[in-house]
Parts: structure tokens; C-alpha cells; sequence
């Protein structure tokens, strides 16, 4: 009997201290302040997209469009004048130029065998040598060239526009009076300011006719009278003053496909805006219109390294050209 009433008593104070045990308090998360941000739990998909590698948005290449064929064709007769044979002649020309805003040339043929030179402008010179040609004898020349014209001027980036913003032979714009014209004919915008540059030109130099040589813009401005030439490197000056890209052209308005004749030849400007080389034409008061009918031989600039000419030059003792 003790035994058991032992037993008992130990289940009993077993109880008894069971249930005076104290219970740990239950901890409280710590309380938030005001001036800390609160990190708020990142589930497993934004926790991927924050782990991946962010992506730049593709940037779209506008490519140049050209959807017009346009051929032209142009001749050159060479002549031994002498009563002696030749024995070596050469004779460059100009090509119409690789690529523009709204040109590009696909194929050039010639009647006779060539080199083309080219420059960092696009620029494209046929080099012809002859050999022996008989007294008196001629050589006719005749160079086709396939192109495809832009109806809308192209987006044409240009890496070296600052060429076409300092002073060259011709386009005098440090001097005075240049600088003083450019400076009150500028308005708010480039595009307004182009703009009013070629109303002021084309209203106030009076066309003289072709004159041989070159006169300039200065001459242009202080003479107000001029032919193409003078056009277009008076209002290349006034541009660049006013620090817009501007140059002069060289070639042919040809609106249809056809032969290219000696007194079509003609310059005008192009000014750059916004990416694109735009057409401005004061002698024919043409401005940023018809650019598909002009095409270019030449982008006249100093930086180019082949001859500074307007359609061609020749080499040889007695010989003559001219273009048909």
C-alpha cells in the first residue's frame, strides 16, 4: 500500500509543477518608424525581372529611299589641233556623285576605257588616257550613267558637317560686310533663317549672265549682280555665319532622261536641317522643292583632293575639247 500512495504523491507534484510553469512571452515585431522606408516583400517573379539583363529599346536605321530610274548621257569631243602626232593625252570628268539625299548612282559606262577616282565627299572623276592620236584626228567620248532619284529627300547623316561651316575660297565669311548681313537676316529658327537668307538673295542680286570666272560672295554682295556661281556661294556664306551647314553644287536640272548639254551646267546650295541636305536654288528661285531634278556632279569643297573644276580638264601638246 505504501508503495502506491508514493506513486501517488509523485504523480501528483508532477501535475502541481506542470501547471505553475510560466509561459515565455510572446515576442512583438519591432515597431516601424516614420522615417524609414518600409521594405515591402519582393515576390519570385519581380525578383526575376530584377535579376535580368535590361534590354535597350531598338533604335530604327531609316534606310535611303530611291524609287526613280533616271538616266543621262553626256559627250565630249577630243581634238589633236596640231600637224603632229599626239603622242599621249588625258582628260578628266566629272560623274554624277555616288550618293546624296536624293540620288544614287547604280552603273557608269563609258565608250572608252577608264579609272574612276572618287574623294571622301563622294565626288567621282573618269580618268581617260589616249595614245598616238593623229594630226588633226578626233576622239568623241560619250559616258552614261544610271541613277535612281529619291522622291522625298532621305535622312543623310553627315559625320563632316563642320566642313561646310568655316571659310573657303569664295565664301568669305569672316569679312565684315558678310558678317554683318548674315547677322540681320537671322531669325529665331535655322529653318526661318535659311529661309530668309534665300528670299534676301534671290530679290536682290540681279543675274548678269554666265561669267567665266569665279567672283564670290563678297563680290555677289557688294556688286548685287552674278550668275549661278555667285548665287550660291553668297548664300553658302550667310549660312554659315549663322552656323548652318551649307555648301555648294555643281550639275545638271535634268527632269527626264536624256543628253546633257555644255550651257545646262548650273550650281546652286544645299543647308543641312535636321539630318537632311536640302535644296535652295536662289538664282531660280527654287527652295527645297524639285530636289529630284537636280543632279549633282559636284559637292564643291576644298576638302575634296581632285581638281577644282566645273565640268572637265585635259593634259596634252595641241589638244582641244569640248562637250557636245
Amino acid at each position: 500500500m505504501k508503495p502506491f500512495l508514493m506513486l501517488s504523491m509523485l504523480v501528483l507534484i508532477g501535475v502541481i509543477v506542470w501547471l505553475f510553469k510560466p509561459v515565455a512571452p510572446v515576442s512583438k515585431p519591432p515597431p516601424v518608424s516614420l522615417d524609414e522606408p518600409v521594405q515591402e516583400s519582393v515576390s519570385v517573379q519581380e525578383a526575376v525581372k530584377e535579376s535580368a539583363p535590361v534590354q535597350k529599346p531598338v533604335q530604327k536605321i531609316e534606310v535611303p529611299q530611291y524609287e526613280i530610274p533616271h538616266a543621262v548621257r553626256y559627250r565630249f569631243t577630243l581634238k589633236n589641233t596640231k600637224n603632229r602626232l599626239l603622242k599621249q593625252a588625258e582628260f578628266w570628268t566629272y560623274a554624277p556623285v555616288k550618293q546624296t539625299a536624293t540620288q544614287k548612282v547604280m552603273r557608269i559606262t563609258a565608250s572608252h576605257s577608264h579609272e574612276i577616282l572618287t574623294d571622301s565627299l563622294g565626288n567621282q572623276v573618269l580618268h581617260f588616257v589616249f595614245s598616238n592620236i593623229p594630226p588633226y584626228t578626233s576622239k568623241v567620248i560619250t559616258v552614261t550613267t544610271e541613277l535612281m532619284l529619291a522622291k522625298e529627300v532621305n535622312t543623310f547623316e553627315e559625320k563632316s558637317q563642320q566642313w561646310f561651316l568655316g571659310e573657303e575660297a569664295f565664301v568669305e565669311i569672316s569679312h565684315p560686310k558678310i558678317q554683318a548681313m548674315a547677322k540681320r537676316l537671322k531669325k529665331k529658327t535655322e529653318l526661318s533663317t535659311s529661309r530668309q537668307i534665300f528670299n534676301w538673295v534671290a530679290g536682290h542680286i540681279q543675274y548678269a549672265g554666265y561669267i567665266r570666272e569665279n567672283r564670290g560672295a563678297l563680290y555677289a554682295l557688294t556688286e548685287r549682280r552674278g550668275d549661278c556661281t555667285e548665287y550660291m556661294y553668297l548664300f553658302t556664306a550667310l549660312a554659315r555665319v549663322n552656323e548652318i551647314p551649307a555648301r555648294g553644287m555643281g550639275g545638271y536640272i535634268s527632269s527626264e532622261n536624256g543628253l546633257l548639254k555644255s550651257d545646262e551646267y548650273h550650281n546652286w546650295a544645299e543647308f543641312y536641317w535636321e539630318g537632311k541636305w536640302f535644296l535652295a536654288d536662289p538664282q531660280n528661285k527654287v527652295f527645297m522643292d524639285k530636289q529630284s531634278n537636280y543632279i549633282a556632279m559636284r559637292i564643291i569643297s576644298e576638302q575634296s583632293n581632285l581638281a577644282q573644276s566645273h565640268r572637265f580638264w585635259y593634259l596634252g601638246e595641241g589638244l582641244s575639247v569640248r562637250m557636245n
